[in-house]
This record gives structure tokens, C-alpha cells and sequence, in this order.
């Protein structure tokens, strides 16, 4: 009877849409029969992607639906999981806190340290903000949340204090961090165990480093299903450790070894290791091949299981390969029938794409917004295309920080906005990301939402030239040429950077490139005296030499740029 019972009970825990009941104690029936719904839907699409005829989307909507009667009703869990589901659920970033307090008031332990994350975010413009976010990891932690647990050690190895008034509100104390660490290491915390693993990697006051117990901890947070201790170990396998006077060669290269261990962590139901077998099998490892020959077939095979265990990363990989299409083998023919592995399926890859997002990637919220903004196999939203940028914004997604600065300057889903706009360009250009910081450069040009400032202009155009990207190369020449201090043109600098770019442009081989480029040049050249083109040719000389074009991703081509009423950068021919 006991064991009947005790199968029942297993049974009757699901886990689905970044939602584990494994982790409600007391969930209502209702609640989980909602997730238990969801979670078989969600399982046609991933265990055959590409050929279900679920709607995805339906179908999460119907059990937001319903989870939402339920939360009206006052079932702590089902308003964690409307907060935990976010804009998924339509809610925005109030509403969500306002959720998590709720559930949180109603002794949900989860949503006590995803309120704690949400208020955090305040850092230093809302001192009480953080002090509720730290009571609240207190208190989540003492009901032995592990989330929590992690987040007051990070806490302990910074120390929080107030400032302005000198008050410690969470003591800096390495030992503290570590005693917390240890606690989930032995509850069977993989990623706690990750933690001391890193923190005896680095060092800290109290905790000298000591290579060999990091390795072991590192090894032991494997075993207990942490997927970045699982797949870092496995690098340091298939590669052994570099030969260095700093650390030990402590794991020799063992590709046999490596691969034994993530076939039996997939054996034993980690998704993750199926995930990371992907990867190996899609790429190959060594020279052409040496230790491990490259299969994309059986690649995606094992992607294909990981997604079946709600593996984000997967789930995601696999909504690539239906945008994109994937042949079996890349040096052959894209349009071989026989060489077709996947064929391009947009719907199928938004599904996948969407799975993803509800298990929390931010990539994921990324690429759903991209459809919505651009009406991808969906009607054109901009509203939440906003939402889903907004989300993938937060979570550090630069080229999403980039878009949702173009929706603000346009007014696209969202009021119009150009100081907001310049506020996102800004970060996103502070990662290195070329496209954000021209047209950042062109809002401080024409002092749309910033002060007017052609130097720093000049400085961000810089920096995105010597990421190789023409149209930065031309906005100099176009700057230099009317001058950075306005009323000193510098016709020789100018021709320099038009020349740059077009070098780059007969590189690409892009007529329309060459074409504006050789215009530029010939209409400097027309006011320039031969000493000056002389001149111009020792500076272009001089010039730093671009990196590769390609290492600004989405960079635009060479265009002649120009700006819309909120200052965001419009291109034409």
C-alpha cells in the first residue's frame, strides 16, 4: 500500500513551463491538473518538432486562463506561477511584483525569492527596496529554499551596507558565504556545490584557493545535475588542462571519459547532458574530427531529447535549426533533398522558440519579440514585441537593448520616448555593440534625447569603426567633414575614414557599398587640395586597423544614414 501511495504521489508531480510542483509542497489538484494539461500538449511539439499540430501558443494561453481563475481564488500557487510567468501571462513588471507579494504574503516560498530578485534590480536608487529584497531571502532561505540560499551567500561574499548612513545591512563574510555553500552542497544543491567549486577556484579572504578540492567540488556538482559544472568539467576532458606555473595540470584529456559521463547523466534523466552531447556531435571535437566526428543527424537526435526534458537551451537550439533549416552534412549541397535533415519551418520554430521563453531564456523572449515586431508567421504587435524586448532587455540581451531603443525612439509599441531610447542605446553601446553605439552617436549629433555633443559622437563612431563597420567609417568621414568642432572641417581626416570604409566595401564586393563609398571619396576629393589628399593618405596609414567585420554582429551595411522625428538611425539607398 505504501508503495502504491507513493507512486501516486510521484505521479502526480509535473513539471512544465519553467513551473515544478516537485518544488510546491501541498499544490491544489486543480493546479497541477492544469500543468498536467500543459505539459502533454507541450509534449507533442518537442517529442516530434516540426510535425505537431498543437498551437503552442493556444494552448499556453488556455492554462494562463485557468490558472488565473484559480489564483482568484486564492491559490498561492497559481499566483506564483501568473508572476513567475510574467509577460508570458500579459502581466507587466508591477503586476508581477504585485503577484509575487501576494503569493509571497500567502507563504509561497518561491515567489518570496523571485520578489527578492525583482526588488534587487532597484539596487541603489531604492535602498528599501533592497532591504526587503534581503528580508525576504531571509526568510526563503530559513524555509530551506536553495535559490535563496545561493543568493544570501552571493550577498555574505559582497556585504550590502546603506552608504549614506554607514549601516551593514548584510555583513561581508566570506566564511558566512562558504557555510551556506556547504549546507546546499550537502542537501544536493548541484549548483551550491558549484559554487564553492568556484569559490576555491578564485580564493577569497578565509578561503585560499586550492585547485584540487575545486576540482572535486566541481566533479561532485556535476554528479548532482548542474549543467554548467557538468559541461565545464566536460571541456577540461575532451581538452585537458593547459600546461601553466599558475595552476596544476590537474585533468588530463580523456574524450572516452568525458563522453561516459555525459551519456550516463543522460542515462539518468538530465536533460542538460543530452543538450551538451548535441553540441559535441554538431560540431565534432578536434582537428576534422579527430577525437569525435562531427553527426548532425545524431545531434539533433539528442536535442531533440534534451527538449523533451525542458532543456531552455535546446528547446532554443532546435527553433534555430526550423528558422534556418539544417542539412545533414554542411559541405554538402543546401538543396539536395537527401542533405535535408530540417527544413525551414517558422511556425515551428516560434513554437519552439516560445517553450524556450517559458522556461525562462532570455534569448528566447528575445526571438519571440523579433516575430511580433516584424508580423513573422504572427500579426505584426508591436506592443508585445515591446514587452518581450523589454524582458530580454532586462536580462542583459544587448541586441535586444538595441531594438527596444528603437521602439522607444519611434514610438513603436510603446509611448515615444527619446531620452528612454538614448538610455538603451547607451548600454547596449557600452557592451561593444556597433549598431547601438552609431546610433547613439547620431542622437548626440542632433541632441535627440541627449545633450549635443560631437566629440562624444566622434568617440562612439570610433568604436564601432574598429569593429570593422563601414557605415561607422562613413558617419566619421560625414562628421570630420563638417567638422567636430563646428566651423574646423578636417577634409584630410574625413577622406581618411571614407577610405577605410572603402577598403571594406571592395572587400564585400557589394556594388551598392563601392557605389556609396567611391561617392563619398570623389565629393571630399572635389574640395581637397593635393597637400591635403597627401596628408589624408598619411593619416589613413596611421589609423587603427578595423577588426573583422564580422565581430559586430548585426551590423548594417554601408548606407547613408538618417534619422526619424525620435532620433533613431533609418538608413537608405
Amino acid at each position: 500500500m505504501l508503495l502504491t501511495a507513493l507512486k501516486l504521489k510521484l505521479a502526480a508531480l509535473v513539471a512544465v513551463a519553467g513551473i515544478d510542483t516537485a518544488e510546491m509542497p501541498g499544490a491544489s489538484k486543480e493546479f497541477t491538473e492544469i500543468l498536467t494539461a500543459l505539459k502533454a500538449d507541450q509534449d507533442k511539439v518537442q517529442q516530434n518538432p516540426g510535425t505537431s499540430n498543437t498551437d503552442v501558443n493556444k494552448s499556453f494561453n488556455d492554462a494562463v486562463a485557468k490558472v488565473r481563475e484559480l489564483a482568484q481564488k486564492d491559490d498561492k500557487d497559481a499566483i506564483y506561477a501568473l508572476a513567475h510567468w510574467g509577460v508570458l501571462s500579459g502581466a507587466n513588471i508591477n503586476e508581477v511584483a504585485a503577484l509575487f507579494r501576494k503569493a509571497a504574503d500567502k507563504g509561497q516560498i518561491l515567489a518570496k525569492s523571485e520578489l527578492a530578485q525583482v526588488l534587487m534590480q532597484a539596487g541603489a536608487q531604492n535602498p528599501e527596496a533592497v532591504k526587503e529584497a534581503i528580508k525576504l531571502i531571509q526568510e526563503a532561505e530559513a524555509a530551506d529554499n536553495k535559490v535563496a540560499r545561493r543568493m544570501l551567500a552571493q550577498l555574505h561574499l559582497q556585504g550590502v551596507s546603506e552608504s549614506d548612513k554607514g549601516i551593514v545591512v548584510v555583513e561581508k563574510s566570506p566564511a558566512k558565504a562558504k557555510e551556506l555553500l556547504e549546507k546546499g552542497e550537502k542537501a544536493g544543491d548541484g549548483e551550491a556545490t558549484l559554487g564553492l567549486a568556484q569559490l576555491y577556484s578564485a580564493g577569497v579572504e578565509g578561503v585560499p584557493a586550492d585547485p584540487k578540492k575545486a576540482l572535486e567540488f566541481l566533479v561532485e556538482a556535476g554528479k548532482q545535475g548542474s549543467a554548467v559544472a557538468l559541461s565545464t568539467y566536460g571541456a577540461r576532458l575532451l581538452n585537458g588542462d593547459p600546461e601553466s606555473k599558475e595552476s596544476p595540470n590537474l585533468v588530463k584529456k580523456d574524450v572516452d571519459a568525458a563522453l561516459k559521463m555525459f551519456n550516463e547523466a543522460a542515462d539518468k534523466g538530465l536533460a542538460a547532458a543530452n543538450r551538451i552531447l548535441g553540441q559535441i556531435y554538431e560540431n565534432g571535437v578536434g582537428a576534422d574530427g579527430a577525437d569525435v566526428k562531427q553527426d548532425v543527424t545524431k545531434a539533433f537526435e539528442y536535442y531533440t531529447k534534451a527538449a523533451n526534458g525542458n532543456d531552455p537551451q535546446a528547446l532554443f537550439r532546435l527553433g534555430n535549426a526550423f528558422e534556418t533549416g539544417i542539412i545533414k552534412d554542411p559541405k554538402g549541397k543546401r538543396d539536395d533533398k537527401e542533405n535535408i535533415l530540417i527544413q525551414p519551418n517558422p511556425k515551428s520554430a516560434l513554437d519552439l522558440y516560445r517553450l524556450a521563453a517559458q522556461n525562462n531564456l532570455a534569448e528566447a523572449f528575445y526571438n519571440v519579440g523579433v516575430y511580433y515586431e516584424t508580423g513573422t508567421v504572427v500579426d505584426k504587435d508591436p506592443a508585445k514585441a515591446f514587452t518581450f524586448l523589454m524582458k530580454a532587455s532586462t536580462a542583459g540581451i544587448v541586441q535586444a537593448m538595441n531594438r527596444l531603443a528603437g521602439l522607444y525612439a519611434n514610438g513603436t509599441g510603446v509611448t515615444q520616448d527619446v531620452v528612454a531610447a538614448a538610455g538603451w542605446y547607451q548600454r547596449a553601446a557600452d557592451m561593444g555593440f556597433a549598431p547601438a553605439q552609431i546610433a547613439l552617436g547620431i542622437l548626440y549629433e542632433q541632441g535627440a534625447g541627449v545633450r549635443q555633443s560631437r566629440t562624444v559622437a566622434a568617440g562612439l563612431y570610433s568604436d564601432a569603426a574598429q569593429q570593422g563597420v563601414a557605415l561607422a567609417m562613413l558617419r566619421l568621414a560625414n562628421l570630420y567633414a563638417v567638422g567636430v568642432v563646428p566651423g574646423t572641417p578636417e577634409l584630410p581626416r574625413a577622406w581618411a575614414y571614407a577610405k577605410q570604409a572603402d577598403e571594406l566595401a571592395l572587400k564585400s564586393g557589394n556594388k551598392a557599398d563601392m557605389d556609396v563609398t567611391a561617392k563619398v571619396m570623389q565629393q571630399l576629393e572635389g574640395k581637397m587640395k593635393p597637400e591635403e589628399i597627401a596628408e589624408a593618405k598619411k593619416i589613413f596609414e596611421k589609423l587603427p586597423k578595423p577588426q573583422a567585420a564580422a565581430a559586430a554582429a548585426g551590423a548594417a551595411p554601408v548606407q547613408e544614414a538618417t534619422t526619424t522625428k525620435g532620433g533613431d538611425t533609418k538608413k537608405k539607398k
